[in-house]
C-alpha cells in the first residue's frame, strides 16, 4: 500500500495511516522505550562523500534493553519521537544491535530516480519492515514540504543513492530479520549534507514477532489491452518490492519463477491471446491480475546488420543547420545490406541502440532510405514547436520504433534525464512531408524490398552529442504456426511423447492440417483431445505420474487408434487429420470456428502399469487463420 496524496486530502490520509499503524503493530509484542536524543549532526552540518566516506560528526543515540519482552523473536518497529531536521534527504539512519552488527533504517529517502527527497521531519515516525503495512515514499512533500508523521517502510536508498549492502559494515537487514536481545541498541544518524540540522528527542525499539509477507497484486502496463502485436512479445508489470518472482500465464498456460517485471513469450499464433501475471514471495502469492487480450499479427523477423558510429558523425552537431530548410551537415549515416524475410510485406519497427548516450531526443531527426532511395521520417525532433528547443530528454540503450505498436514518447524526462529504454511510436513532430525530399511515411506503408537499407540521424543543434552501436529492420513474416507448450509425461518405458502439427487449421478445412504425437510406447491405444478456452487454467498433474493434463474443460476427444510401432519401445506414433474431423462434425466443439479462435490439444494413451495406467503427452495451440 502507498501514499496518494500529499495531504490535500489531510483526513482521508490520516485515516490510512491509523490502519496502516494498526497493521504494522499486529506482529510487535512489545517496545523498550526512553532511547537517548539530541542534535543531528552532533555538530557541523553534514558532510562525507557517499558512499564511500561516512560524514565526520553522526549523532549516536543508545538504548539499553534489559529484557526483552517474553515471545518475541525479532525487531518489528523503531520509533523516531519528535524528529526534525530539513531535507530527509541527507540523512542515513543506522541501528546498531548488541551483537555490533549494522542496519539501514533508511538511506537517503528519495524517488526512483534516486533524488535526493527535499521533505522536512517534523514529528514522530515509525520505520517497520517492507511490506508489513507501512507506506513507501510520496512523490511531493506535505504542507510545509513536511513528510507528513506516521509509519514507513524501510528504504534503502534508490538510484545513485542506493546503498550497496556491506558498505562501511552498513548492511539492508530487513528489520524482522535483526534477532531480539538484550544489551545496549543503539541509533546512528549521518547527514551527507551540510546546511541542514536538525534534532531527535527520543527512539524507541519495538520486539515481536515476523509476520508472512504477501506481495501486491501486479498492476499490468504492456501492451495495452486489446492491442495489436507483433511476437514474440515482452510482456510488462510494475515491479513489487514483496515479490521474490512472478507467475505469468499466457493463454491458460502458467510460467512460474520469473525473476523480473517483463517477460517475452516465444512465437505465437496469429489471432487473440490473453494474459496476466501474480506476484510470488516463498510460500505467498497474490491473486492474478486482471486478464488483458492482446491480437497477435503474426511473427518478427529482423535482420541485423547496421553499424553504428558517432552522432553526428563529427562535432556536436548543429553545423550549417538551418531548419527546416537546409540539413546539418556531418550526419551519422549507416548502409547496410538487407534479404527481405520469407514472406515480408511491410517494415514493423526500426531498432536504435544508444551505447553512449545521446542528449537531447528533440535535437534529432532519424530517417530510413529505402533501396529506391526513398527518405522516410522515424523521429523528427520530438516535442520541437518551430523555435527554441525540443524535448530536453536524452537516449541511452536499445529503442524500438513501430508505428502504432509502441507507446509515445514521454513528454516529461525521468529523473535520470534519460528515456527508459523500450518499444514507442514514430514521431514526426513539426516537419512537412516531402520537404527536402523527407516524407513522414507510415512503417508499413514504407516499399519494402531487399538491397541496400539506410539510416541517417542529423543532429540539428550543437553542444550534445552520443553513439549508437547498432542498428536494425524487422519485417512481417507471416503467421507463426502450431506452438507446443506443457509438459510430457514419461511413459513406463522412458518415452517421452512430442505433439505437433502441420500448419494452423482454417475455416474452410483445407489447409492440411495433420496432427501428430511421436515417440509414444508401441502398440498402445491413443487420441487426442481438444478444447477451446484455456483462460485462467493452470496445467494439473495427472494423477501421481508425470504427466500434466493441459488443456481445459469442456473438450472434445477424436476417434481412438493404435500407435503402432513395438511394444515396449518408443517408436509409435498417433495422428488425426483435422480438417477430416471438422468437416465430418459439424457439430464438435467449437465448429464453426471464427479467425482467430484458439484450440488447445493433447494426446492420451493407454500405459497400464503407469499409476493413473494411461498418461499424456505435451500440447499444442493452433490458432484458426482465415
Amino acid at each position: 500500500m502507498r501514499l496518494v496524496s500529499n495531504l490535500s486530502r489531510a483526513f482521508g490520509a490520516a485515516a490510512a495511516m491509523a490502519a496502516l499503524a494498526l497493521g504494522a503493530q499486529a506482529q510487535t509484542i512489545g517496545c523498550v522505550t526512553g532511547g537517548s536524543g539530541g542534535l543531528i549532526p552532533a555538530t557541523g552540518t553534514g558532510g562525507g562523500t557517499f558512499p564511500g566516506t561516512l560524514p565526520t560528526a553522526p549523532s549516536v543515540f543508545t538504548l539499553n534493553v534489559a529484557t526483552v519482552p517474553a515471545g518475541a523473536t525479532v525487531v518489528t518497529e523503531v520509533k523516531l519521537l519528535g524528529a526534525t531536521h530539513t531535507w530527509v534527504g541527507d540523512l542515513q539512519v543506522v541501528l546498531t544491535d548488541p551483537s555490533g552488527a549494522n542496519h539501514n533504517l533508511f538511506c537517503r529517502f528519495g524517488n526512483a530516480g534516486g533524488a535526493g527527497f527535499s521533505c522536512n521531519l517534523a514529528g514522530d515516525y515509525v520505520i517497520v519492515p517492507p511490506c508489513t503495512g507501512g507506506l513507501g515514499m510520496p512523490s511531493t512533500c506535505a504542507t510545509a514540504d513536511t513528510l507528513t508523521p506516521g509509519t514507513y517502510d524501510q528504504h534503502f536508498g534508490a538510484g545513485s543513492l542506493a546503498w550497496p549492502t556491506g558498505t562501511n559494515g552498513i548492511n539492508n537487514t530487513r528489520l524482522d530479520a535483526v534477532a531480539a536481545a538484550a544489551g545496549t541498541w543503539t541509533l546512528t544518524v549521518y547527514d551527507w549534507a551540510v546546511g541542514d540540522t536538525g534534532t531527535l528527542t527520543s527512539f524507541d525499539v519495538c520486539f515481536g514477532t515476523a509476520v508472512p509477507v504477501v506481495p501486491a497484486v501486479p498492476t499490468l502496463v504492456g501492451p495495452a489491452d486489446l492491442a495489436n502485436v507483433f511476437t514474440p512479445v515482452v510482456l510488462s508489470w510494475n515491479a513489487d518490492a514483496c515479490a521474490t518472482s512472478y507467475d505469468v500465464d499466457v493463454d491458460g498456460v502458467v510460467t512460474t519463477g520469473v525473476a523480473t517485471n517483463t517477460f517475452t513469450t516465444g512465437p505465437l499464433a496469429a489471432g487473440a491471446h490473453t494474459w496476466r501475471v501474480r506476484s510470488v514471495n516463498g510460500a505467498n502469492s497474490s491473486a492474478f491480475s486482471a486478464t488483458r487480450t492482446f491480437t497477435s499479427l503474426g511473427a518478427l523477423a529482423c535482420v541485423s546488420g547496421g553499424a553504428g558510429g558517432p552522432v553526428p558523425a563529427v562535432g556536436t552537431g548543429g553545423t550549417g543547420a538551418v531548419w527546416p530548410t537546409t540539413l546539418p551537415s556531418s550526419p551519422f549515416v549507416s548502409t547496410y545490406n538487407v534479404t527481405l524475410p520469407a514472406g515480408a510485406t511491410q517494415i514493423v519497427k526500426v531498432g536504435v541502440n544508444f551505447g553512449t548516450e545521446h542528449t537531447y531526443i528533440g535535437d534529432l531527426q532519424m530517417v530510413l532510405t529505402d533501396p529506391t532511395g526513398g527518405m522516410h521520417n522515424i523521429v523528427h525532433r520530438f516535442n520541437f514547436t518551430g523555435a527554441g528547443f525540443g524535448s530536453g530528454c536524452d537516449l541511452n540503450g536499445a529503442y524500438s520504433f513501430f508505428e502504432t505498436a509502441g507507446a509515445a514518447l514521454p513528454t516529461t524526462c525521468p529523473a535520470s534525464g534519460d528515456i527508459v529504454p523500450g518499444d514507442y511510436n514514430q514521431n514526426f513532430g513539426n516537419w512537412n512531408s516531402g520537404d527536402l525530399g523527407i516524407f513522414n511515411t507510415p512503417l508499413g506503408s514504407i516499399p519494402v524490398a531487399s538491397g541496400n537499407w539506410t539510416l541517417t540521424i542529423y543532429d540539428w543543434v550543437g553542444g550534445d552529442s552520443g553513439t549508437l552501436s547498432s542498428w536494425q529492420l524487422c519485417f512481417d513474416s507471416g503467421p507463426a504456426g502450431p506452438v507446443a507448450y506443457c509438459t510430457s509425461g514419461t511413459s513406463t518405458n522412458g518415452c517421452v511423447p512430442s505433439i505437433s502439427a502441420t500448419v494452423n487449421p482454417n475455416l474452410a478445412n483445407n489447409a492440411g492440417c495433420v496432427i501428430t504425437c511421436d515417440d509414444v510406447e508401441g502398440q498402445k491405444l491413443g487420441l487426442f483431445f481438444y478444447g477451446v478456452n484455456n483462460t485462467g487454467f493452470s496445467p494439473v498433474a495427472w494423477g501421481a505420474g508425470t504427466s500434466f493434463l493441459c488443456v481445459k474443460g469442456p473438450t472434445q476427444r477424436t476417434p481412438s487408434g493404435s500407435s503402432g510401432g513395438t511394444f515396449g519401445q518408443c517408436d509409435g506414433s498417433l495422428s488425426v487429420n483435422w480438417d477430416a474431423f471438422q468437416a465430418a462434425n459439424p457439430g464438435s466443439l467449437g465448429n464453426p470456428f471464427s479467425a482467430g479462435d484458439s484450440i488447445f490439444v493433447q494426446t492420451w494413451y493407454r500405459d497400464p502399469p503407469s499409476p493413473k495406467t494411461t498418461n499424456l503427452s505435451d500440447a499444442l495451440e493452433m490458432t484458426v487463420q482465415p
